[in-house]
């Protein structure tokens, strides 16, 4: 095992948050750091990888929130793209802000995290791992930006199910399951997305929702569904809610009319984004079910007391909250329903570590990580100070969160991407040194 060097920073993930977490440091003068990639180039899940082990975005995917919302500060993607770019284009675009910012030097790819210790008086051990064996190091402040997509979540009743059986992360190329009878289990823009794409050359498909779900078009009115959100900033806040219902009924209609549960609180849980699968139900390509309640071989029983046979399930189930690097249960909320970090990026009791993209958006993540990047950066280079009340803070932010969404693992995350953006500027503000 290898001896390293001491540096000030460790990143922790060259996907779009790591990238614009180095672009960040390099800004503010700090440039004693390296960044571990355990992939061979950035941009994290956005590298199709047909390896099931590997969490990728499947072939053919196009981003959720549009290309006018979905960039980093100082760096606008080609014109040419259209409103929802491809995979492809998302992956070209890292690569060329890499480039353009000479990023990669600070990368060392194909190098995974194994461990991260605190150490007594501050600061990190890292143990690494990659093509010359394993390295450890030191590290002044840790800076973790690897994402919430790392560990698939699939329910206990999966084990019950005979049939074929994967996560969503997994899927790749849908002819794979064609003459198949799916089911989609979720009711996210994953489960969505993979459900309509397989409507068309599947033998059925079927996608069962535990609750109501807010399903909306990604286009209203010809413009992107998030700009024409993003006008709603310009109202008082309370008359919000009622436009964005109003722009429900008139874009959508009762979710009754195409089988679907009707949600009991359409903005408390993250929408779904998806043009294709209310279409796809309208003409029958899509059945909805209810909630999963027995699992008996190939049959699936569900809460509406209907059952059906399949041939696969695809678990559209999420992820847990997981860093395979800490040891000892650190932190200590990785499993519970909330995550006590100060603007979602700082813990209280530490000011050497923080998390970079940890976020749950309504819209771009890494268009908010650039600004967390940038705050946690300048607190390194000694012009930001955080505010002495942090603990406090933490808590109403997690009491304002409880107000605001449903309580689970996910939307422990979840954030409005205005109010959040409104949120970091004002403490890059406030705390300003200089």
């Amino acid at each position: 095992m290898a001896a390293a060097r001491h540096m000030k920073v460790c990143v922790i993930g060259a996907g779009p948050c790591g990238l614009t977490t180095i672009k960040n440091l390099l800004d503010e003068g700090v440039d004693d750091f390296v960044c571990h990639e355990s992939r061979d180039r950035p941009g994290g899940i956005w590298n199709h990888d047909p390896d099931p082990a590997v969490a990728s975005v499947y072939d053919g995917v196009h981003t959720i929130s549009s290309k006018g919302l979905s960039v980093f500060q100082d760096f606008p993607m080609p014109a040419s793209y259209p409103d929802f770019p491809s995979r492809e284009q998302i992956r070209s675009y890292f690569e060329d802000y890499a480039e353009a910012f000479d990023l990669k030097r600070h990368i060392r790819f194909g190098s995974t995290v194994l461990k991260a210790r605190p150490r007594s008086g501050g600061g990190w051990t890292v143990v690494s791992t990659g093509e010359g064996g394993e390295a450890v190091e030191t590290a002044d402040v840790l800076m973790v930006c690897n994402g919430h997509h790392t560990e698939p979540f699939i329910p206990e009743i999966a084990d019950r199910f005979n049939g074929q059986q994967l996560h969503s992360s997994a899927f790749d190329r849908p002819d794979a399951f064609a003459g198949k009878r799916v089911l989609v289990v979720g009711g996210g823009n994953s489960a969505c997305d993979i459900a309509a794409l397989l409507s068309r050359g599947a033998a059925s498909v079927d996608i069962s929702m535990r609750r109501g779900q807010t399903i909306l078009p990604k286009m209203f009115m010809g413009r992107p569904v998030d700009i024409q959100r993003a006008k709603l900033e310009r109202l008082p806040r309370l008359l919000r809610p009622l436009m964005l219902r109003l722009a429900l009924e008139l874009s959508v209609g009762p979710y009754e009319r195409y089988g679907l549960e009707k949600p009991d609180d359409p903005f408390a849980m993250h929408p779904t984004l998806n043009t294709d699968i209310l279409d796809r139900i309208r003409h029958g390509k899509v059945t909805p079910r209810r909630g999963i309640e027995e699992v008996d071989g190939n049959r699936i029983g569900f809460a509406d007391g209907s059952s059906a046979v399949f041939d696969t399930i695809i678990w559209a189930t999420g992820f847990r909250t997981r860093f395979p690097f800490f040891e000892d249960g650190f932190p200590a909320w990785r499993d519970t329903g909330e995550v006590p970090l100060y603007l979602k990026m700082m813990p209280a009791d530490r000011a050497d570590l923080f998390f970079i993209g940890l976020i749950q958006p309504v819209g771009c993540i890494w268009a908010l990580a650039d600004i967390q990047a940038s705050l946690a950066a300048r607190e390194i280079a000694g012009r930001w100070r955080r505010p002495h009340d942090i603990a406090s803070r933490i808590a109403r932010e997690a009491d304002r969160g409880r107000r605001q969404f449903s309580a689970s693992q996910r939307h422990a995350v979840e954030v409005d991407f205005h109010d959040y953006r409104r949120m970091l500027r004002s403490a890059l503000a406030a705390g300003a040194t200089i």
